[in-house]
């Protein structure tokens, strides 16, 4: 051990330096192996950098078409379909953008198909769909119908009847008038129809896209909410906002007629009932939607239940998942605006006192009592308005994106 230590740090006086050239041999041989494979990968590290960067200077110039047709169809009153190049280069790239309208599925709106070039050869290409609910087709009859329509006692209908299965609604004579018409109706009037009772399957809405659909206006809501109790107008004209009620609620009057009036949307949870005691009032449904999202059915436990001390206003929309009965003993609606009702899971019991100026959908049933004229009229939107439901010309969104 001694003589070991001896030589390790006292080196020999003849020693030449053979020891250090052969390190030195062996490090360069290594950095010689080393080296080449080095370069290499740095080389293709480059290389696929700056292909990297190509594609994404690709791809914004491919969003940029996306970005300037969203642009277009919002603000310019863009006709579709159309295509058309960015004028000018985004990235050094050249921007072609088609732009054509879609349908189906319950939404509406256009396909965006934006692909960027490069002189080198190099494309990326954008696809998205641009679009929203479209439920506009429930509007262009006066029942439409995604199970069963029951006409009882003759009532009088103005306007287009669509449902499944026109055999089974228990019509009676021909309309002649009516064109297209090929099947027995029952006090249907001709005079506005275009196609008396229509077979053609209509896209259908689900409780969840509904419900999501109206969420959007009540969640920025804050608690307190208002109306927790039930409300009660107390002879006393009242505008309510945007509400949202967790749980069942009802709307009533205890003093002289009044008129309640919405400005927002009215969102609840649980059954909503609305004058089926008390005094008479005014619901002015001012433009606005009443969606109840209960899912009750069946006689006497409806998610909607309106009564007969109530007149309805003001073009709007009474929805639910479960069923309704409306019961009002006095017109509904008017000449000049309309009331639509759906029940997107369930069953309308439709008992209009005098005249019902609107359109219904879902299951449908209506009857009167005997000696009595009532009818249901729907002549279309006729410029009433916009209502708050969706018809595609509200709310579009990026439905879809895909990178190509």
């Amino acid at each position: 051990m001694a003589k070991l230590k001896k030589m390790l740090t006292h080196p020999r006086k003849n020693e030449s330096g053979q020891g250090v050239l052969a390190i030195v041999l062996i490090l360069l041989m290594l950095g010689a192996i080393i080296l080449t494979p080095l370069l290499v990968f740095m080389n293709t590290g480059l290389k696929a950098g700056g292909v990297y960067e190509s594609k994404m200077q690709e791809f914004y110039a491919a969003d940029a078409g996306v970005e300037d047709a969203i642009w277009n169809i919002t603000y310019a009153n863009l006709t579709t379909p159309a295509n058309y190049t960015l004028a000018d280069e985004v990235n050094n790239r050249t921007t072609n953008v088609t732009i054509v309208p879609i349908s189906g599925g319950g939404y509406s709106g256009y396909k965006i198909i934006s692909n960027a070039t490069s002189d080198s050869g190099g494309n990326t290409t954008i696809e998205c769909n641009y679009g929203a609910l479209d439920y506009s087709s429930l509007l262009d009859n006066a029942i439409t119908s995604n199970g069963t329509v029951d006409l009882k006692n003759k009532v009088n209908v103005t306007g287009n009847v669509s449902t499944p299965n026109c055999k089974d609604a228990g019509y009676s004579f021909i309309c002649n008038k009516c064109p297209g018409c090929n099947y027995t109706i029952d006090s249907l009037n001709c005079d506005n129809c275009t196609k008396c009772c229509s077979q053609e399957p209509v896209n259908w809405p689900t409780a969840e896209q509904l419900s999501a659909y109206y969420w959007d206006a009540v969640k920025n809501l804050e608690p307190p909410f208002p109306y927790n109790d039930p409300l009660n107008i107390a002879g006393t004209n009242t505008t309510i906002e945007a509400l949202y009620r967790n749980g069942p609620w009802k709307i009533y009057n205890t003093g002289n007629p009044a008129t309640l009036t919405l400005n927002g949307t009215v969102y609840v949870t649980g059954d909503l009932e609305i004058g089926n005691e008390k005094k008479d009032f005014t619901l002015n449904l001012n433009n606005q939607t009443i969606f109840v999202k209960s899912n009750s059915t069946g006689d006497g436990k409806e998610a909607i239940k309106v009564g007969g001390n109530v007149k309805i206003t003001g073009s709007g929309c009474i929805i639910a998942v479960g069923d309704i009965a409306f019961y009002p003993n006095i017109e509904s609606g008017s000449k000049n605006d309309f009331v639509f009702l759906l029940s997107v899971k369930g069953t309308i019991r439709l008992r209009p006192g005098i005249t019902f100026y609107g359109a219904v959908a879902g299951n449908v049933e209506v009857a009167v009592q005997q000696g009595e004229k009532p009818s249901i009229t729907w002549t279309g939107l006729n410029n009433t308005g916009v209502l708050v439901f969706p018809t595609g010309k509200a709310n579009m969104k990026v439905l879809s994106y895909t990178i190509k």
